[in-house]
């Protein structure tokens, strides 16, 4: 198998004032909240492949259910049990990934009292951390009503449209937001909105994936079914006015928003359990098994707008094949995630 390298993933944070705080790169404390061991590690780098792996290791992901959510998909399939249970595993891929933290906006610099959670799915993410700052006020939004009905007395829902014009009652410290690169098709309105609704100083975090995959390695070639996906998957995104390349721009259309202190950070990010660790197989496991599940989803319906094709039937038997690639040790499938450019806090 050729090695593959990951492309890294971003964070970015930002925010206006330099005289108030000394440095917006400055990370808290590890919190461990995964039901399994999480280790209070800084994020990968440098993955090695592994020559003794196998995929078939039954030690890899045993205990965790397959997951994956992207707006897209959730927008036309709505709260479907396997969708749910899809979200709730990806909120444990982000805590593997951030080494066991919710956020890394450096948070202990400002005193947090209104927290936004944008896109907030089943509310994991919303209700952990309502639960660790009880008093902080915490606001999670979604299109659909899946959330529990139990939460945390500092911890409400609503259902909006993120995409429309915000109407709170009042401004937030903190902003949370974890991918939505394919359920928003205007991140400068979005990121406007969210310079709006942000106190002065406040912070805005992005956690997101790029695409389309990238191979570090070269081993995903041209005329895999899986590259091609990725060329179908932005073709037929830009037809409905969503650009899935748009991580990449966050930093700058920070900046050029007013957000001060931009930082980015990108994170590697393996797809399949060809890394050397067990934190690196388990990611990777869960990156595939994400990847994999989550093709239909996102493709059917979308690849229709395109007009290539003459029937489902084809399109299935194309999504098949770009599952084989998926799970072929031999085809390099590293993302390049931008988990986030992530946090910027703007001060008026």
């Amino acid at each position: 198998m050729d090695e593959q390298g990951p492309q890294p993933p971003r964070d970015v944070v930002a925010h206006a004032d330099p005289q108030s705080y000394h440095s917006a790169a400055e990370l808290p404390p590890a919190n461990i909240l995964s039901p399994f061991q999480i280790h209070p590690v800084e994020t990968l780098s440098d993955l090695e492949v592994d020559s003794g792996r196998s995929d078939s290791d039954s030690a890899i992901g045993s205990e965790i259910s397959s997951y994956r959510y992207i707006q897209v998909a959730q927008q036309l399939t709505h709260s479907s049990q396997r969708e749910m249970d899809r979200l709730e595993l990806q909120h444990l891929l982000w805590m593997e990934l951030l080494g066991g933290r919710l956020h890394l906006a450096p948070l202990q610099k400002i005193h947090v009292t209104h927290a936004l959670d944008v896109g907030c799915g089943t509310g994991n993410w919303t209700i952990e951390f309502a639960s660790q700052n009880p008093h902080v006020q915490v606001i999670g939004t979604d299109l659909s009503p899946i959330q529990p009905e139990y939460v945390p007395m500092n911890c409400t829902f609503y259902i909006d449209d993120a995409t429309k014009d915000w109407s709170f009652h009042q401004r937030f410290d903190y902003i949370h937001v974890r991918m939505l690169t394919f359920g928003i098709n205007n991140w400068d309105n979005f990121i406007d909105q969210a310079y709006q609704y942000l106190q002065p100083g406040g912070f805005l975090e992005l956690q997101e994936w790029n695409v389309p995959l990238e191979s570090p390695d070269g081993s995903l070639k041209e005329h895999h079914a899986l590259h091609r996906w990725t060329e179908l998957m932005d073709r037929a995104c830009s037809k409905i006015g969503i650009d899935i390349r748009s991580a990449g721009e966050h930093a700058d259309r920070m900046r050029s928003r007013g957000f001060d202190h931009v930082v980015e950070r990108r994170l590697g990010a393996p797809i399949g359990p060809w890394a050397k660790g067990e934190r690196q197989k388990r990611i990777g496991w869960m990156g595939r098994r994400d990847l994999q599940e989550g093709i239909d989803g996102m493709s059917s319906k979308l690849f229709k707008l395109l007009g290539d094709w003459g029937s489902d039937k084809e399109i299935e038997n194309f999504l098949a094949e770009v599952k084989a690639d998926v799970n072929n040790p031999h085809v390099g499938s590293s993302p390049r995630i931008l988990p986030f450019p992530h946090t910027s806090d703007k001060r008026c």
